[in-house]
């Protein structure tokens, strides 16, 4: 994403006619609040049409299966970086029955933000 970000910039920059210096690579810029709520959005819609037949997805749901975990619960085992990766790179994640899924850069962002924001916290659950 930010390689989209920094190239869309230095495109912008190119069709004005200004020569200005590309921000360094390691700066990111934080995405707004209505940039994340559609990213965590489109999550949802991914687990609800990929997910939701077998594990709970929302904050307080059971799973219809009773040996899947909710997904409130799934960064307790996963670190979200290396489940996203996981999933990036096509590598099967989970148990051994559990589909593989192709959900692309955005997909993956998307499923990772919407865990991340249904996370159960300490003493919650």
């Amino acid at each position: 994403m930010l390689t989209l970000v920094t190239g869309l910039v230095l495109a912008g920059l190119t069709a004005c006619g200004e020569e200005q210096e590309a921000p360094p690579a390691e700066e990111t810029v934080a995405p707004s609040p209505s940039q994340d709520a559609a990213l965590i959005e489109n999550g949802r819609a991914i687990v609800e049409m990929q997910c939701a037949t077998c594990h709970a997805i929302g904050v307080e749901d059971d799973s219809p299966r009773s040996d899947t975990p909710p997904l409130r619960t799934v960064l307790a085992d996963y670190d979200p970086d290396a489940l996203a990766d996981d999933f990036r790179e096509g590598i099967h994640v989970g148990h051994p029955d559990m589909p593989d899924f192709n959900l692309g850069p955005k997909g993956t962002d998307s499923v990772l933000a919407y865990l991340v924001s249904i996370q159960e916290r300490d003493g919650e659950g």
